[in-house]
């Protein structure tokens, strides 16, 4: 493999600043992952029940989604770097919280739900915020090379924290898989300090409220074909992913009762992930980025139909990586297109409300991913549910030409 197809790492080698924030979000990501293993755990472990797990869950989707709502306003209105340094605080609240209620033995739910609740609120919102300096930060022609390396960061949390929390809390108890993650949010609080030279202000600081503030952004999407076409390709993504609900079915249809094959499947798809991130150099020379994005996306839904049209579950484990390879290209584009087409004042805004309409497909989509398998065998029902939706991405295909036409070398942020 040419080195040039590799992951582009010059804005690590580059810039300090960017290099100090993607140390501390990596290892932040970590020990997120470590307390988002170890709360279902913890809270199953005292319950016994299913529904209060999902309705732990279900609470901190919410807070999440609110978050990332107001994440946005905030970031756009006041000092970003404040909005993160505060966020992050409170992220260090509440899994100290977290580890404070095992440590003295806490047998009810609600506190848990309340510091995880805190957490989706103050996480969503620094993740926004931090969103929103890094273009100015990096420049707009590093942005292509800034979101491969935020995914391979991502992806490799999801790959390793989940296994390392749940040995964790195997040998050692919930108390320690939190405190770790608490102790990871704690000293890598420093690296997320402003960068000398920077403004104490976002440059927006938009006297409007926060309702007429969040509609600015949303006119902005409307009135720009491109980030608009993002938006709507982005809500199919998500929706379609919502399939992988059906994977434990799927797998117990095909092999029986087999925790390790499920666990095969999904550590497939992640690892698909980061394969894609790490050979993601060559994204930064494609003329046409919308086109490659709508044409990903279908090839992506093709990836998913052939896991349930798979024989055996190590073709059905390959085709999944497939999805997960060509969904982290997406996830780059899409990352690009936003921020160069999307003005400094309003990236927190924009930013808040993709990550919002995101977890919003995500739902709908296991909705009615879930739908379709009570009424069909998992395997049929995986296959026909992303053959359907890679149907839509055709037609979507068809009815965003801005995005579809648009070159690299259009790529622009307007300054109004």
């Amino acid at each position: 493999m040419r080195w040039s197809l590799l992951v582009d790492v010059s804005p690590l080698r580059e810039n300090p600043t960017f290099r100090r924030l993607f140390v501390g979000r990596s290892v932040m990501l970590f020990g997120v992952g470590l307390v988002g293993v170890t709360v279902p755990i913890h809270v199953f472990a005292l319950t016994g029940s299913t529904a209060s797990v999902a309705a732990v869950s279900s609470a901190e989707s919410i807070a999440f989604f609110a978050g990332f709502t107001a994440g946005g306003v905030l970031a756009d209105r006041f000092d970003r770097w404040r909005v993160i340094l505060v966020a992050r605080l409170g992220s260090i609240t509440s899994f100290a919280g977290l580890t404070v209620l095992a440590l003295l033995g806490n047998t009810a739910v609600w506190p848990i739900a309340a510091l995880v609740v805190v957490n989706g609120l103050s996480g969503a919102s620094g993740i926004t915020a931090l969103l929103a300096v890094l273009p100015g930060l990096v420049g707009r022609d590093k942005l292509s090379a800034v979101g491969a390396l935020n995914t391979l960061s991502l992806r490799l949390g999801t790959v390793l924290a989940p296994v390392t929390g749940g040995a964790v809390v195997a040998l050692a108890g919930p108390a320690w898989s939190y405190g770790a993650g608490a102790a990871m949010a704690l000293v890598t609080t420093p690296l997320l300090r402003r960068p000398s030279g920077t403004v104490t202000r976002s440059p927006a600081a938009p006297g409007a409220g926060p309702f007429r503030a969040l509609l600015l952004g949303y006119r902005h999407v409307r009135r720009d074909r491109v980030v608009g076409g993002v938006m709507i390709a982005g809500v199919v993504g998500m929706v379609g992913g919502g399939s992988l609900v059906l994977v434990p079915a799927l797998v117990h249809a095909r092999v029986g009762d087999a925790p390790t094959a499920v666990g095969l499947m999904y550590s497939a798809l992640s690892a698909g992930m980061v394969v894609g991130a790490l050979g993601s150099g060559w994204i930064r020379r494609v003329h046409r980025p919308g086109l490659l994005l709508l044409v990903g996306m279908i090839g992506c839904f093709l990836a998913y139909a052939a896991v349930g049209a798979a024989p055996w579950i190590p073709l059905a484990a390959a085709a999944i990586a497939t999805a997960g390879a060509i969904n982290s290209v997406e996830e780059v584009l899409r990352y690009t297109l936003l921020q160069v087409r999307t003005p400094d004042a309003l990236l927190g805004r924009v930013n808040s409300l993709f990550a919002a309409q995101n977890m919003s497909g995500v739902a709908v989509g296991a909705l009615v991913a879930g739908a379709i398998g009570t009424r069909l065998d998992p395997m049929t029902a995986f296959w026909t549910y992303n053959l359907a939706m890679a149907a839509v991405s055709v037609v979507v295909l068809a009815l965003l030409p801005a995005l579809r036409r648009h070159r690299a070398e259009e790529i622009h942020a307007p300054t109004t």
